[in-house]
């Protein structure tokens, strides 16, 4: 089998790279030719896998997401003895992985965020590129297969595009469980206070993203003031990613100092093993790997039912589920009583039994079968 893997922008720090880079290496050990195709490349060197860089502008951005996908189109016309799976929205991909969700979608709820100017949300050069090259992908004949990694994505594809449910298959992501050693938990979070200056008596919920408005950080900062005038126990918010502090500071008035906005920093690992309970009221994602690490680290997690991860959560057992994304006071609520530490035991033990099913391993097995799947279709052997 020789597999050709499509990502515009390769960094070893992405997640959809790490992703690449345990399926390329699971390729490789089981024998198949396996080539990278990107327009930039940011690590030191491929290993097993051949790096084939597509050059491209690089602005405006628009122009160069469509110059991308249609070189990569050119070069798959030239070497069509490969099985070309794009984790781009690449017309003439024989398997696509919709990890990033559904940009049409995502316009969808992105709504509720920007209440009487979402309309320009469709006028801009970037969003229309991108809804143009989704919708010209899966109306490709060349598509075989697409992967979702949740039965909400997959829901999506088929109402949206007509795609038979059959032709997608639905892999959920995936967690190195060996990052997150129960056994380190007490002095990750004794380091976790010493690190950012926080009392031992306090609990410390976490968010980890980038993309504030998107993932929940504004109900966050609301919720927070909420539960901060009920007179609660002492907690505090650390959210971690890049992002502008200084609407959410405003949203949480009096209890801004609640929060606390760390940037981007090294060793998240440390940060999901330190913390109480992690925050993710996401208005739209299609699977997050954040809950999924927290769960890993034995951490109850509240997020959305519009977040793929929902789908292995237990609501009421591991983490609480919210149906509004933007209901600051259910929000409140469900960090209320996460403020009890037994409960919060007794759920994070359940997240982490729930994440130890869902290995990096199953993952890359699953999407292995798919591709196998795929260039069998074709006539390969």
């Amino acid at each position: 089998m020789r597999v050709a893997l499509v990502r515009h922008r390769y960094s070893p720090h992405g997640g959809a790279e790490r992703y690449m880079d345990t399926l390329s290496s699971a390729l490789s050990d089981a024998g198949a030719e396996v080539r990278i195709l990107c327009a930039t490349w940011d690590g030191s060197s491929a290993g097993k896998v051949g790096v084939e860089r597509i050059s491209v502008l690089r602005k405006p951005a628009p122009l160069r997401l469509l110059l991308f996908a249609r070189a990569v189109r050119e070069w798959a016309a030239n070497h069509p003895e490969w099985l070309l799976f794009s984790l781009e929205r690449v017309p003439g991909a024989e398997v696509y992985r919709a990890g990033d969700g559904i940009h049409a979608e995502w316009l969808l709820r992105k709504r509720s965020l920007r209440p009487g100017i979402w309309p320009l949300d469709y006028l801009r050069p970037l969003n229309l590129a991108y809804l143009h090259l989704e919708r010209a992908m899966f109306g490709s004949p060349a598509l075989r297969l697409v992967v979702a990694n949740s039965n909400r994505g997959r829901e999506e594809i088929v109402r949206r595009f007509g795609i038979p449910a059959e032709k997608v298959r639905v892999v959920h992501n995936g967690v190195d469980i060996a990052r997150f050693p129960p056994d380190r938990k007490a002095d990750a979070r004794v380091r976790f206070r010493i690190r950012f200056g926080i009392p031992d008596a306090e609990t410390v919920f976490l968010f980890v993203g980038s993309g504030f408005a998107r993932k929940g950080v504004g109900t966050i900062a609301r919720a927070a003031r909420l539960l901060a005038e009920r007179g609660c126990d002492p907690f505090r918010v650390a959210l971690v990613g890049k992002g502008d502090p200084a609407t959410y500071v405003r949203s949480a008035g009096p209890a801004s100092g609640r929060l606390l906005f760390t940037g981007t920093v090294a060793g998240a690992d440390d940060l999901f093993l330190g913390a109480d309970a992690f925050l993710f009221p996401t208005v739209y994602e299609p699977f997050s790997n954040a809950c999924l690490e927290a769960m890993a680290a034995g951490l109850p997690v509240v997020t959305t039912t519009v977040n793929g991860a929902s789908e292995v959560l237990r609501d009421g057992e591991s983490g609480f589920l919210l149906e509004d994304p933007l209901d600051a006071s259910a929000l409140a609520d469900r960090m209320g009583e996460l403020l009890s530490s037994d409960l919060r035991q007794r759920m994070g033990e359940q997240a982490r039994r729930i994440a130890e099913a869902y290995t990096v391993e199953r993952n890359t097995r699953e999407t292995l079968e798919v591709l196998d799947h795929a260039w069998r279709a074709r006539g390969g052997s």
